[in-house]
């Protein structure tokens, strides 16, 4: 019977993970800002305070951003070995 339970909860797990993971990113971000609002509310649990931030914070780490891309070059710099006219 228990062995049981915790495959399922093993399952629910990573079922919500993966439906997580394969959010539009937009979409994560909004429910995570959802979460993290729920979870501020006063008399939560300092638990689940920390817990619903930690999902915000990491919805907004996964967000990336251009300068996180790989596409990004720097700047060209300039060659010193030019000869001057």
């Amino acid at each position: 019977m228990w062995q049981a339970l915790i495959v399922g909860l093993i399952v629910l797990a990573a079922a919500a993970y993966a439906v997580w993971a394969l959010l539009p990113a937009a979409l994560r971000l909004r429910l995570a800002q959802g979460i993290g609002a729920w979870g501020r509310k006063p008399g939560r649990a300092a638990w689940l305070t920390r817990a619903s931030t930690a999902v915000e914070r990491a919805a907004r780490a996964r967000m990336g951003g251009c300068s996180d891309c790989s596409a990004v070059q720097a700047a060209p710099t300039p060659r010193s070995d030019r000869a001057k006219h």
